[in-house]
């Protein structure tokens, strides 16, 4: 069965942008942390198709295994159908990792789990976990991929979970600066004919640090970037100076309000959710539609924002 073009490029969003944004708990949640240190292992993904099948695999790695490799990462998302083997650092290929194999008949089948509107979507995911349950990293990968729901819009911590919506800003900002480049890259027209018309521009989002009570910091300001220039794309996780947009929040909650929906954009400007600095607005307010439009590729249809 051919998949649409729509859900090509939604899979590829999820492959490109969706699954590089697990580095954030990977790197700073406790418990994902404990559960990856001793897991040497891929996962690999493939969904059949008439036209466009698709693939790709995640590696792994403990600390002592990626120093011996030749990228040296713990973990590290590859677009394509794994090869069987890492690369070291001495240039040979080593064979001996744990695969779990996450095949899907369809790319809607494979959707269905990633964005499913109803538990009946996502009943393709029964048939490769069942084959895949005993290796290592199956389960483990499993909950680590759930935490993407952190990222939809119906996902709305409060002020009284501090740790959630840090973890929810930073993987939102993460997912999204990443996916606007990708879809650039793959030609999406929405975003390909608004970067084409762009000289060296860049967009930036500053978050203000998580505070406790008294003023003090829990958890680090994020920042997240999009740099555009004459059709080129490439997102970033650092400040920048001088960025053509700065959509400054003054703290995650600020941030959560707009990702969220709980206000208009407009609304939240109004508010002081968000200060728009730089540009003139319309760059601002063209930029975030373009962003809600992306956006709404990657979360089921009920959730989609008008």
């Amino acid at each position: 069965m051919k998949a649409s073009d729509k859900d090509v490029l939604t899979t590829q969003l999820y492959f490109n942008a969706a699954f590089p944004a697990l580095r954030v708990p990977l790197e700073e949640d406790p418990k994902q942390v404990k559960a990856f240190e001793k897991i040497n292992a891929v996962v690999e993904f493939r969904a059949a198709d008439d036209e466009h099948p698709l693939a790709c695999y995640i590696v792994f790695l403990t600390e002592d295994m990626a120093s011996k490799t030749l990228e040296g990462k713990r973990f590290k998302v590859y677009q394509g159908e794994y090869p069987g083997y890492i690369t070291m650092a001495d240039e040979s290929k080593f064979e001996g990792l744990t695969v779990t194999k996450l095949y899907f008949k369809s790319i809607k089948s494979l959707l269905g789990v990633f964005k499913g509107n109803t538990p009946l979507d996502m009943l393709g995911i029964v048939a490769p976990l069942l084959k895949n349950i005993f290796k290592p990293a199956t389960l483990k990968f499993i909950f680590l991929m759930l935490t993407l729901m952190k990222t939809m819009p119906n996902n709305v911590p409060g002020v009284d979970e501090p740790w959630e919506q840090y973890l929810k800003v930073k993987l939102s900002l993460y997912l999204i600066t990443r996916a606007l480049s990708t879809a650039n890259k793959l030609g999406w027209p929405v975003m390909a004919e608004w970067t084409a018309k762009q000289p060296d521009r860049t967009y930036l989002f500053h978050v203000g640090a998580t505070l406790d009570k008294d003023g003090n910091e829990l958890y680090p300001e994020i920042f997240a970037n999009l740099r555009v220039k004459n059709g080129k794309s490439k997102a970033g996780k650092k400040n920048v100076k001088y960025p053509f947009v700065l959509f400054d929040f003054p703290t995650p909650d600020d941030c959560i309000a707009v990702l969220s929906d709980r206000y208009s954009f407009v609304e939240s400007v109004a508010r002081g959710c968000v200060k728009v600095i730089g540009a003139g607005d319309s760059y601002a307010v063209q930029f975030n539609s373009i962003m809600t439009v992306c956006q709404n590729l990657l979360v089921p249809d009920k959730l989609v924002k008008e």
